[in-house]
């Protein structure tokens, strides 16, 4: 009797050691994204039940987009997208995901030639668009009404007068 009466504390306190050793991790933006649930661990990241609402609001100096979550790594192809890492915050592309629009805004500070290179999921170049010559500030809309439902990457140049170029990636989900 004495060992039946151990061994239910045991399941209890394994129980409660399992509990306390895992966490669930959720987020709640209200009211555009609701995340129910997920978590992470050194190689992968998840979320479970995510609503999503796509939207671009936009105001003089000012815009705001709402989308999905998006981890750091490349799950799905060997591409990596380390766009924000090299550019920071002087290149912002949105709404993501999209359905047909993709606004991009571009702040430097200096002149230099800005490209761009939209490629689907195979790393296939499906459009190129040359900004030309800029001067600190770019703002242009790219269509992709056109393009099928899926996983895009934004690949862009930026070569300064005096400097080295820079490259990043996007990762595009189109609706």
């Amino acid at each position: 009797m004495n060992f039946l009466k151990c061994l239910k504390y045991w399941h209890i306190l394994t129980f409660i050691i399992f509990i306390n050793t895992h966490r669930l991790v959720a987020q709640s933006i209200t009211p555009y994204t609701l995340n129910n649930g997920g978590g992470a661990i050194a190689s992968m990241e998840w979320s479970i039940a995510e609503s999503v609402s796509i939207a671009y609001f936009n105001a003089p100096g000012f815009s705001l987009n709402t989308g999905v979550l998006q981890p750091m790594t490349s799950i799905v192809t060997g591409i990596n997208e380390y766009g924000p890492i090299v550019f920071g915050s002087q290149i912002a592309m949105g709404p993501n995901p999209t359905n047909n629009l993709l606004h991009i805004k571009a702040r430097f500070a200096e002149a230099g030639n800005l490209t761009f290179q939209l490629l689907d999921a195979k790393s296939s170049v499906i459009l190129t668009h040359e900004a030309g010559t800029i001067f600190s500030y770019y703002d242009e809309n790219i269509l992709l009404g056109n393009y099928p439902s899926g996983v895009f990457y934004m690949k862009v140049f930026f070569k300064p007068i005096v400097g080295n170029i820079k490259t990043g990636i996007y990762k595009i989900i189109k609706l």
